[in-house]
């Protein structure tokens, strides 16, 4: 288990010590590639402890680096300087056949009998040439990722600016069909006003007419009953006049109901026509 002032060092998302640290805005430090590919795996900007949005890219934390750096330093070489656990000699051959540092005592003891053993640095120097072969492929793959990750962060800006743009569009068009339907919606109601104040203008004219002449016959029917209850001599003495008056009013009626306005609004069957268009 790391030591107090190693867990210190460590990066809270790979739990090693510190590779390039950078500090956010709220005072957590993490790895730089750590944090790069936690970002790229939620696709927000938080910190990974506290979850506070970051709106800037981090800076380097230099002084962290550096202690970080000084206690890799030290590490290695309390590392290189470390004794064998058996007989406290310093581990300076390692066993091809173990794969483990042994000191010189071991060379000659029972369990390594046999053994091919070479010098501690030689086989950290091969060891470190197959490590960094089969590391070289990962990094290939790693930027291929990364440029594969970077067209898609593209796409899909391009989509929200692609649905940004689309939605601007069809609200101006939904405005413009708001206004364009609003005033034709006062068009029509202002002629219909003027439609129905022109109908019935004409049709108070001729209910007007028509009281007029109901007055009239009123009187001519009365009249005439009252020749018709007059004696014989009276009757036939003003039966002529009777006559005549009758076939004027008979008359002046047919000349007076030849036209009858339609009741019925033009501008009706425009609303019937718009009401099947938004059906």
């Amino acid at each position: 288990m790391a030591s107090r002032s190693e867990e210190d060092l460590c990066c809270p998302v790979c739990q090693e010590v510190f590779r390039d640290p950078v500090l956010l805005s709220c005072s957590h430090s993490f790895c730089k590639d750590c944090l790069k590919r936690w970002w790229r795996e939620r696709l927000i900007h938080e910190c990974p402890i506290c979850k506070e949005i970051s709106v800037y890219d981090p800076p380097l934390n230099l002084a962290l680096k550096n202690l970080c750096e000084s206690f890799l330093q030290e590490r290695d070489q309390r590392a290189s300087e470390a004794l064998c656990s058996l007989h406290s000699e310093k581990l300076k051959l390692f066993c091809l056949d173990h794969q483990q540092p042994v000191c010189v005592v071991c060379c000659g003891s029972e369990k390594h009998t046999n053994h091919r053993f070479r010098p501690i640095d030689e086989a950290a120097q091969q060891h470190k040439k197959e490590l960094q072969e089969t590391l070289e492929p990962l990094k290939k793959k790693l930027k291929v990722c990364e440029e594969v990750q970077v067209k898609f962060d593209q796409t899909a800006e391009h989509i929200k600016v692609q649905a940004r743009y689309t939605e601007r569009q069809i609200k101006e068009q939904f405005k413009k069909l708001h206004q364009f339907l609003a005033e034709e919606e006062e068009a029509r109601l202002a002629a219909l006003r003027e439609e129905e104040e022109q109908k019935s203008g004409m049709m108070k004219e001729k209910m007007e007419a028509l009281s007029r002449e109901i007055a009239a016959l009123s009187d001519t029917v009365r009249a005439t009953e009252e020749e018709l209850r007059a004696e014989d001599v009276s009757f036939l003495h003003n039966y002529k006049a009777a006559v005549e008056r009758e076939s004027c009013r008979s008359l002046i009626l047919i000349l007076t109901h030849t036209y009858t306005p339609s009741h019925t609004l033009s501008l009706t069957g425009c609303f019937h026509t718009l009401t099947l268009m938004i059906n």
